[in-house]
C-alpha cells in the first residue's frame, strides 16, 4: 500500500534513480520510485562504463554501505568501443597499454618519433599498473572537487613516464586547434565521436580540465554494464530498506502556484504528493511539461533486431560513426551496437515540437543500408522504432565551466511556459562535464 505523501518521488527506473533512492533512505527520507515507461531512456554512456566510472561506483558503495555496488565487477562484461571517422577506426576498451598503442597507431602525430621506442620498451604490466594508480588518484581529486567550494587542479604524478606526459600535451594541443589552424578536421572529428560516446553531448572544444577526463576515458578499460541484473538487485535493496516501488503510468499531474502539488497513478493508488520530484530520464514525452534549454537536443530513431531488447547478454560492442562532412549537419553521427551479430542502429534527428519519428524512416533506412556495406553487420530482419534517448548540442556553447564536478547546464522544466518548482532533472544533461561520473557525484551530494 502506497503512502499519501513522500519526501521524494523518483521517476524512471535505472541505476541512477535507485542509487538516489537508497542514499535518501539511508538519510531517513521516505521514497517512492515510479517506473513509468515514458521515462525509460537509452543511455550509451551509462551502459558502456570505463574503469573511471567503476571507481565512482565503488566510492558510492563504500560511503553508503551498498553491498551490491561493492560487487560491481560481477555486473560487468568486457566491452569494445569503436570511434569511427572518415578514414580512421579507433578501437579502445582494452587494457591501458593496448589502448595507448592503438591510439598512437591511428594518430601518430601524438608522439615524437624519437620517443616511439620508449613506448615499446615500457613494460606492459608496469605501465598498466602505474596508469590505473594514476586513474584512482585522478578520480579521488575529481570527487574532492565536487565537494569543495574551490577546486584542486590535477597534474600528473612523477611516476608517469615523461613520454606519456608528452603524448597528453600533444593531445591537448591538437584537440584545442581552431578550424583556421587545422582545416583537416581529423582531431575535431575524434572529439565529436568521443563527446557523443563519453557524455552524450556534442562539443567542439574542451577546457583544460576536460582534457584530462577525455584522455583518461580514452585509455581506460571499458565494460558493458549488465544493468538489468544490477537494477533488479538494487530494487530489492530499496524495498528492504523501506522504500516503495510502483510500475505504473502517471495519469494526472497537479500544480499549484508554480509548484508541483501531487500526482495520480493509473493504477488507482489515490493522490500522492511529495516534497520533491526527481526525474531520472532523457527528455519527458507526452506530458504537460517539457525540458527546455538554450542548446538544441537531438533525439534518436533506430533499426534493431528483436533479441536486442530481451537477451540476457546485451550487446557489448559500441560503434560511433561520424563523417567529417556531416559534423555540422542535422545527421551528425550514427551509433551501432553489436555482439556476435547486429543489435541496433541509431540515427539522431534534430528535435522540434512537430518532429515525429516516422518522418525519418527513409533517412535511417538509407544510412543503414549504406553503412552495412562498410561495417561488418548483418542487415537481416531489422525493425524501425522511436527510441527514448537524446544528445544535447553544445557546439555553440560560449560559457567556459569553472568546475567540471559542479557546473550545471542551463536546463529548466516548464509547465505552461513557466518554470515549475519542486522538480529536479537528473538526466544525462544535468551537468556540463564528467558524464555519468558527474551524475554519480551529484547523487552523492543530494
Amino acid at each position: 500500500m502506497l503512502k499519501n505523501r513522500y519526501d521524494e518521488i523518483l521517476i524512471g527506473l535505472n541505476v541512477g534513480a535507485l542509487l538516489k533512492g537508497l542514499i535518501s533512505l539511508k538519510n531517513n527520507k521516505s521514497v517512492l520510485l515510479i517506473d513509468d515507461k515514458r521515462f525509460s531512456g537509452r543511455s550509451f554512456s551509462s551502459e558502456f562504463v570505463s574503469e573511471l566510472e567503476v571507481q565512482g561506483f565503488l566510492r558510492v558503495a563504500k560511503q553508503f554501505d551498498i553491498a551490491e555496488l561493492g560487487d560491481i565487477k560481477k555486473f560487468l562484461r568486457p566491452g569494445v568501443i569503436d570511434l569511427n571517422t572518415d578514414k580512421i577506426r579507433l578501437r579502445v576498451g582494452a587494457l591501458p597499454f593496448d589502448n595507448l598503442r592503438e591510439l598512437l597507431r591511428k594518430y601518430p602525430e601524438l608522439i615524437n618519433k624519437s620517443d616511439l621506442d620508449l613506448v615499446y620498451q615500457e613494460g606492459e604490466k608496469q605501465f598498466n599498473q602505474i596508469f590505473l594508480d594514476e586513474l584512482k588518484r585522478y578520480e579521488n581529486i575529481l570527487h574532492e572537487n565536487s565537494l569543495r567550494g574551490k577546486s584542486q587542479k590535477f597534474e600528473f604524478s612523477a611516476n608517469l613516464p615523461k613520454w606519456f606526459k608528452g603524448i597528453f600535451q600533444k593531445f591537448s594541443e591538437l584537440m584545442s586547434f581552431e578550424y583556421s589552424l587545422d582545416q583537416s578536421m581529423k582531431f575535431k572529428a575524434l572529439l565529436h565521436v568521443m563527446s557523443v560516446t563519453f557524455e552524450e553531448k556534442m562539443k567542439s572544444k574542451l577546457t583544460p580540465e576536460e582534457m584530462y577526463f577525455y584522455f583518461f576515458r580514452l585509455l581506460c578499460p571499458v565494460y558493458r554494464l549488465q544493468d538489468f541484473i544490477l537494477i533488479a538487485q538494487l530494487k530489492r535493496r530499496l524495498m528492504i530498506l523501506g522504500g516503495d516501488f510502483k510500475e505504473s503510468k502517471i495519469q494526472y499531474w497537479q500544480f499549484y502556484q508554480g509548484r508541483f502539488e501531487n500526482l495520480l497513478l493509473a493504477s488507482f493508488e489515490g493522490v500522492i504528493s511529495a516534497g520533491k520530484v526527481h526525474f531520472f530520464t532523457t527528455l519527458p514525452e507526452d506530458l504537460p511539461f517539457k525540458l527546455t534549454s538554450p542548446y538544441p537536443f537531438y533525439r534518436s530513431v533506430q533499426m534493431h533486431v528483436d533479441k536486442s531488447s530481451v537477451t540476457s547478454y546485451p550487446a557489448h560492442h559500441l560503434m560511433v560513426v561520424a563523417n567529417e562532412s556531416s559534423l555540422g549537419t542535422q545527421r551528425p553521427y550514427r551509433v551501432i551496437t553489436m555482439d556476435e551479430a547486429f543489435s541496433s542502429y541509431h540515427m539522431p534527428y534534430f528535435h522540434m515540437p512537430a518532429s515525429k519519428p516516422d518522418f525519418y524512416l527513409g533517412q535511417i533506412s538509407e544510412l543503414f543500408s549504406s553503412d552495412a556495406k562498410t561495417v561488418p553487420f548483418s542487415v537481416n530482419g531489422p525493425h524501425f522504432e522511436d527510441v527514448l534517448s537524446s544528445t544535447i548540442d553544445l557546439r555553440l556553447l560560449n560559457k567556459t565551466p569553472t568546475d567540471l564536478a559542479r557546473d550545471l547546464l542551463p536546463l529548466t522544466l516548464e509547465y505552461e511556459d513557466s518554470e515549475v518548482g519542486g522538480f529536479e532533472y537528473w538526466g544525462n544533461h544535468k551537468y556540463y562535464g564528467l558524464g555519468q561520473l558527474g551524475l554519480m557525484y551529484g547523487i552523492m551530494k543530494n
